[in-house]
């Protein structure tokens, strides 16, 4: 028999007693509301022509080559079509990660807690949220060049998102909250 953490015992516990009181929809209320991710510290950032999708850069590391990213993607809504020039890991945050081929089929989910590694390369594809906006940590390695490629609607680059990019765009925003040490 495995044991619960305060955190789950205080969610079942919260879960069982909104069934009892209001049924199996509450209980799915309760639970959904103790595992949401608290986005009260994020800084959630835009950029020009790029819908249905905010960042928020966590960390840029250029001795490493490694560009850390929050990406939120709207519900039920699919970004621009894209190839990436990095290798790179997600981690999915909350909801679930659609995504998508160059014909708009659906090709991948990725629900909540699940964890990925690919290589650069790769077909082009969008992504997007599912039923509820999409939270996911992107983790992109490798290159000091290009990491996105955005492609226009016949394939062909539309522009690039690169480390430097990255890099600049963490340098002109606010710090990202960091943890207090006591002693």
């Amino acid at each position: 028999m495995s044991k619960l953490t305060r955190r789950q015992s205080l969610m079942a516990m919260g879960a069982g007693m909104a069934t009892l009181s209001r049924g199996t929809a509450a209980r799915d209320d309760v639970l959904r509301a103790a595992t949401a991710f608290d986005e009260s510290n994020v800084h959630w950032n835009t950029l020009e022509g790029a819908d249905h999708v905010w960042y928020h850069i966590l960390n840029v590391d250029r001795d490493r080559k490694v560009v850390d990213i929050l990406f939120k993607f709207a519900a039920n809504e699919k970004v621009f079509l894209h190839r990436h020039h990095a290798d790179y890991s997600t981690f999915i945050i909350q909801g679930e990660l659609r995504l998508y081929d160059d014909q708009g089929e659906l090709t991948e989910i990725r629900p909540t807690a699940s964890f990925v590694q690919k290589d650069a390369g790769g077909a082009p594809h969008t992504e997007g949220g599912g039923d509820e906006d999409c939270i996911a940590w992107f983790s992109n390695v490798g290159t000091d060049g290009v990491i996105y490629e955005i492609l226009g609607p016949n394939g062909e680059t539309a522009g690039t998102l690169g480390f430097a990019d990255f890099e600049a765009l963490w340098n002109a925003l606010p710090q990202p909250v960091q943890p207090t040490l006591t002693t």
